[in-house]
């Protein structure tokens, strides 16, 4: 948006920004540079049973303490805080995001706070520990959702060839493995990885060739099985145009030779590229993108609600090969798990819960400080376990707060100014504002 679009649509913002925060499903206070809530929208009454009427307008540590420190502690230092785990109550478990905010001339106004509810997903993993874990994994789970697996399984039985779309490490490889064993037929399963070949040496490698010796080419090897080629958009488009031909008309010929050969295979094939850059790039020739049915493998932060059941898999494997029991996931732990994105997706995630078999050998939970550092939360009690500022508590507190400070100090008033972080000028006040002289 140019300078001025900005200026005109400027004095506007402010009638979009109190819709937009309600529309949210997460829980958005807004306090001042004092604590006092100035805005408390609908999901954050809902989530936590205090009404905006009861709340706005009243010190935010009058209701939570700890969520008042970390305020304090983000407008003090100037810094957001970001993806920070709370457990109000044993049933709410949410993710804190923190930031300060400044006027135009740079002064600190006051601070957001936005909190997700992740309870779902805790209860889910609670759920799940309730049942035997299976050695495998299951295909809902592996696949995605119910919809998928039965169009999967359709376009399979119907023999129809499927590219797979999706980052690296979505398990692109292992819904091939598992289609092909579905189809129960009796060759084998044989892997061509485009990548690793040499350009010049990618026709006879897939084909075969024939000259003075025969040699077998993967879709030889794949004879009445299924061949999965990984990477296939690093074909030349010769090669592919060659291999959109063979899979219209059932048949090819080797490089060097003038004999028809029976297709007779299953084909997979996958690609890091999503369909919208296949078609962009025209990576892929538009008569072999044509011959497979195309289907994105969702990545791993696309998939928050299969973390439970995937971590509970990977860890029974993992402790399997460890010979250990299996632990269970704690709740910060799960929450942790399902806040990061995992960019790595599968392997990351097996990464990760094989190092934490390695930190809780024997251990019946595994906490968020058993996950690799990249994975772990910091807890809102670890971040407000330092002495608070006096400023984030109610009243009631602080008067509570001074008078122990005095009584610990023996009366002695700059010795109970030290102690509680405030000037001997702010202690004689607070002391006259509570009756405490």
């Amino acid at each position: 948006m140019n300078v001025v679009n900005e200026q005109h649509f400027g004095p506007k913002m402010n009638a979009f920004l109190g819709p937009l925060m309600e529309a949210s499903s997460d829980a958005i206070t807004i306090v001042d540079t004092e604590g006092f809530v100035i805005y408390w929208n609908t999901s954050a009454a809902d989530m936590y049973g205090v009404a905006r009427t009861e709340i706005v307008g009243r010190k935010i540590g009058d209701f939570f303490q700890r969520e008042s420190v970390m305020l304090f502690q983000v407008m003090e230092s100037g810094n957001a805080v970001y993806a920070v785990y709370h457990e109000p109550r044993p049933d709410l478990h949410v993710i804190i995001n923190t930031v300060p905010v400044f006027d135009e001339e740079k002064q600190l106004i006051g601070a957001i706070s936005i909190e997700r509810d992740v309870s779902k997903y805790v209860k889910l993993n609670a759920e799940l520990y309730s049942k035997p874990a299976g050695n495998a994994l299951p295909d809902a789970l592996l696949l995605g959702k119910a919809d998928d697996i039965e169009r999967l399984k359709s376009m399979n039985r119907m023999g129809y060839s499927l590219l797979l779309t999706g980052e690296s490490g979505t398990g692109k490889r292992a819904i091939a493995e598992w289609l092909h064993d579905e189809s129960e037929l009796e060759g084998n399963f044989v892997s061509f990885h485009c990548s690793s070949i040499p350009e010049g040496l990618l026709e006879a490698e897939l084909f075969g060739f024939q000259g003075d010796e025969e040699r077998l080419g993967k879709l030889d090897t794949a004879h009445g099985g299924s061949l999965y080629i990984k990477d296939v958009q690093v074909l030349p488009h010769p090669i592919q145009e060659k291999l959109a031909r063979a899979m219209q008309e059932r048949e090819y010929v080797r490089v060097g030779g003038t004999k028809p050969i029976a297709l007779d295979c299953q084909l997979f094939a996958s690609t890091v590229l999503s369909q919208a850059e296949l078609e962009l790039n025209s990576l892929l020739s538009a008569e072999l993108y044509y011959a497979f049915q195309t289907h994105d493998v969702p990545s791993l932060r696309e998939r928050q609600e299969d973390l439970p059941e995937l971590c509970r898999q990977l860890l029974a494997q993992a402790a399997e090969r460890a010979s250990t029991p299996v632990p269970s996931l704690s709740a910060d732990a799960l929450t942790a798990i399902t806040a990061f994105d995992w960019p790595g997706n599968l392997p990351q995630l097996r990464n990760a819960m094989d190092y934490a078999i390695a930190l809780t050998h024997g251990k019946r939970n595994v906490n968020a400080g058993d996950l690799p550092a990249y994975a772990r939360l910091t807890t809102l009690k670890e971040l407000t376990e330092q002495e608070l500022p006096l400023s984030a508590h109610s009243e009631e507190m602080e008067r509570t707060l001074i008078a122990e400070s005095l009584q610990r100090a023996n009366g002695n008033k700059a010795k109970a100014a030290r102690m509680l972080s405030i000037s001997r000028g702010a202690l004689y006040y607070k002391m006259k504002q509570y009756g405490l002289e």
